[in-house]
């Protein structure tokens, strides 16, 4: 079979938007590009359940996060994703499955720009899969799949319930606290650390995304990037921040949660909280939008921007008392304990997902036919 015949493909329908054009609009819709949702905007071109596959991008060859993904509801696509549908001889979740767990390296040209042109993307050579085989490995599949998604709608509610609760304990009310609360700036709440691995300990080496999270080096880059001598890596601990001075601007800056200890390159600034305030106070007022427009706007240099630590000279902090601190770090607390234990729980959803995929699809495990 070829994915061209299990599909209804809808890429003429597809309208790019600059950043420019996005800049000024309400974000009341997912704009989606080739991995995932990229912007909102305000208005749809596609109503209803389809699949996105992505049409150029590194990810295309290091296959760090899949290539095939299912939307649904109202939404914006640009040209960077294809946009398909099933048609009678397929299943949209079979197709999804199946893309993201088989290599199709041989349909992609390119070097630098890796990209999944139509026609290639239309000669992608399928398992002779019956429409009900494929109805069936999708159910067992989508049992997991499920679950990982509304794990991650419960653990979004429970990050915008923490996220409310720290703007109407220190933002709405701080206003009203006369005398309680101290006017301060982040840099004074702050230290600088510099501490260097120079015994070579074997800590993991870690980047920091645009998302605002730690990643382990090998996960983020298709070859290692690191040198095999550490010894000048800078050393961040848990409840510690580091970013990279040339991408803050884009997000790269994160309180490190995952790891007790990791590395991160010589180029970064670490740095830690005084005693005057909690690294919780800290993590959540680094989830505030203000915090990210500010690192944009102290951003210094044209064409490659650097966010020096000095400019947190110029973050207005107003630095609540440590009793309320505290107060808020116990109601805080639980509920990420509860997000990790549902990040947890989908770790290992995903990993028998994944075990068990490779082996439907290539049908070492049996796949009931004909019953209900």
């Amino acid at each position: 079979m070829l994915l061209g015949d299990l599909i209804i493909n809808y890429d003429n329908k597809r309208i790019p938007l600059s950043a420019k054009q996005r800049e000024n609009i309400e974000k009341n819709y997912p704009y989606y590009g080739a991995q995932g949702i990229i912007d909102y905007v305000d208005d749809y071109l596609f109503e209803g359940k389809y699949l996105l596959i992505a049409e150029d991008g590194e990810n295309l060859r290091s296959r760090k996060q899949p290539i095939a993904t299912i939307v649904e509801g109202k939404f914006w696509v640009n040209n960077h994703a294809h946009i398909v549908t099933s048609n009678e001889l397929s299943n949209l979740e079979f197709l999804c499955f199946w893309l993201n767990s088989n290599d199709i390296s041989e349909y992609i040209t390119g070097s630098a720009q890796p990209k999944l042109n139509q026609n290639n993307m239309n000669l992608i050579a399928l398992p002779d899969f019956s429409r009900e085989e494929q109805d069936r490995i999708a159910e067992k599949l989508c049992v997991y799949e499920k679950k990982i998604k509304n794990n991650l709608v419960n653990i979004a509610l429970l990050v915008n319930v923490v996220n409310e609760i720290y703007k109407e304990t220190f933002i709405q009310k701080s206003k009203l606290a006369d005398g309680q609360y101290a006017e301060s700036t982040v840099f004074e709440n702050i230290i600088e650390l510099k501490e260097k691995n120079k015994e070579e300990k074997d800590y993991p080496v870690l980047s920091v995304v645009k998302e605002g999270e730690f990643k382990a080096s090998e996960d983020v880059f298709t070859k290692q990037v690191y040198s095999k001598s550490t010894k000048n890596y800078k050393i961040v601990r848990c409840n510690q921040v580091a970013y990279n001075p040339a991408r803050a601007n884009i997000g790269s800056i994160a309180m490190l949660k995952e790891y007790d200890v990791g590395l991160v390159s010589p180029i970064y600034t670490v740095f830690e909280m005084k005693d005057t305030i909690t690294p919780t106070f800290f993590y959540y007022y680094m989830k505030q939008p203000i915090f990210q427009e500010m690192i944009k706007h102290h951003a210094i240099g044209t064409t490659r921007q650097n966010f020096p630590f000095e400019a947190f000279k110029m973050f207005p902090m107003v630095v609540p008392p440590m009793e309320l601190q505290l107060k808020f770090e116990e109601i805080a607390k639980p509920i990420e304990q509860k997000i990790a234990k549902l990040k947890e729980e989908n770790e290992v959803l995903a990993e028998i997902r994944d075990t068990l995929l490779p082996k439907l699809m290539n049908r070492e495990l049996p796949v009931e036919v004909g019953e209900n």
